[in-house]
């Protein structure tokens, strides 16, 4: 019988494997894309009186991706993650699990964000 740590484990592996019943055809329910300025991007831990981050105005992130995926085969869960590489030495992410309702919401207050500074500027946004 496997203990809690290698359930947890095998619940965090990145190839999906543990994702019982959803298909690995064409369509692939894992978006991810990386993104163009990982410079601005900040993750930030705070843990009693210390401080980690990486981002502005210490260590400046050269890569960061969102990923967004189902959580579990009865699609109940959406996960969201954010990852940021700074060179060799650092490294952050943040997960979050979304209900498909908050993650309609999530989406609406993006779209509506976007179309707010867009109509404000009068041009797209890059």
């Amino acid at each position: 019988m496997a203990d809690d740590t290698d359930q947890l484990e095998e619940r965090d592996r990145g190839d999906g494997s543990h994702l019982e019943g959803v298909s690995d055809a064409d369509d692939d329910p894992t978006d991810s894309f990386d993104l163009e300025w990982a410079e601005r991007v900040r993750i930030g831990v705070s843990r009693g009186e210390e401080d980690l981050e990486i981002g502005p105005p210490r260590e400046y992130p050269n890569r960061a991706d969102i990923a967004v995926r189902p959580v579990s085969a009865d699609s109940t869960r959406i996960g969201l993650s954010i990852d940021v590489m700074a060179s060799d030495y650092g490294a952050g992410h943040a997960d979050v699990e979304l209900t498909p309702a908050e993650a309609r919401t999530l989406r609406d207050r993006l779209d509506e964000t976007v179309r707010w500074m867009t109509d404000t500027e009068g041009d797209e946004m890059e």
